[in-house]
């Protein structure tokens, strides 16, 4: 018995020094590091899960090893601990699929999504993807709330930009009645026409809300529909609590991970 429960320990040590070396890595890419096998794997991934050691991001499938209460200095791995189960929840209650994303370099880049999981097929934007910040739902929702600082920050290096998607920034007064407007809603939207879609897929149209942790912004959800299923309206009058109330759930989970460590959000 004790033989038995070192080995496991041993094991179970083993996938997380892979993980701990790593930003992520697939069963496969464990099963190649580590020699064991793939249904060992899964047992300890799920036990490692089970105890918030590890987790699966929705987007992909790739095992990460957890941010701990005594390491805060990895807001997106704080992110992708607080998001994973509010965003499978709900996804599985709306349909419709969800992004969670976090501004760097002149973007949005989406670090968690639901698209793989919704039953409709919707273009399947992956962990990566960077989106333009004022002609997006994701980017004014980040603009509208966060700090007066950051936001002249971001739009001071936006008009720096040689990105055609980057030439409002230039206009002050039509980026502060976008803003405005934005706050006033409650929620970020598109620019009419925008879409990530491909030639052959449905159009889509989606809306945005901050994740606000403290009192600062760390990070935008969406939902995201077909156009032909509804319109603009009738999605917010149907999901926009929904949404909110997910957002907050992140939101408070971060602040509950930070609150724990004793540490201010970095």
């Amino acid at each position: 018995m004790t033989g038995n429960t070192l080995r496991g320990l041993d094991r179970g040590l083993q996938v997380l020094d892979a993980l701990s070396f790593s930003s992520g890595m697939t069963l496969r890419e464990l099963h190649r590091s580590t020699n064991l096998p793939k249904p060992t794997l899964l047992r300890i991934l799920a036990t490692l899960e089970a105890h918030g050691y590890a987790r699966r991001r929705i987007a992909d499938g790739v095992w990460r090893r957890s941010v701990r209460s005594s390491d805060t200095g990895s807001l997106q791995g704080l992110l992708l601990d607080a998001s994973s189960e509010v965003l499978d929840d709900l996804c599985q209650r709306l349909r419709w699929p969800s992004d969670l994303a976090i501004y760097e370099e002149r973007s949005m880049m989406i670090i968690e999504t639901t698209r793989k999981k919704t039953p409709y097929i919707i273009n399947w934007t992956g962990v990566g993807y960077r989106l333009p910040m004022l002609q997006t739902g994701l980017g004014r929702a980040w603009l509208a709330y966060c700090s007066q600082e950051e936001r002249d920050t971001i739009l001071a290096d936006l008009r720096t930009s040689s990105s055609p998607f980057d030439r409002a920034a230039n206009s002050a007064l039509l980026v502060e009645q976008l803003l405005a407007e934005t706050r006033e809603l409650g929620y970020g939207t598109r620019v009419p026409g925008f879409t990530l879609r491909k030639i052959g897929e449905e159009k889509t149209d989606g809306f945005a809300v901050p994740v606000i942790a403290g009192d600062r912004v760390v990070g935008c959800i969406n939902m995201t529909w077909l156009v032909s299923a509804f319109d603009l309206q009738t999605a917010v009058s149907r999901y926009l609590p929904d949404i909110q109330a997910a957002a907050q759930a992140i939101g408070e989970r971060v602040d509950a991970r930070l609150s724990l460590a004793g540490a201010p959000l970095q």
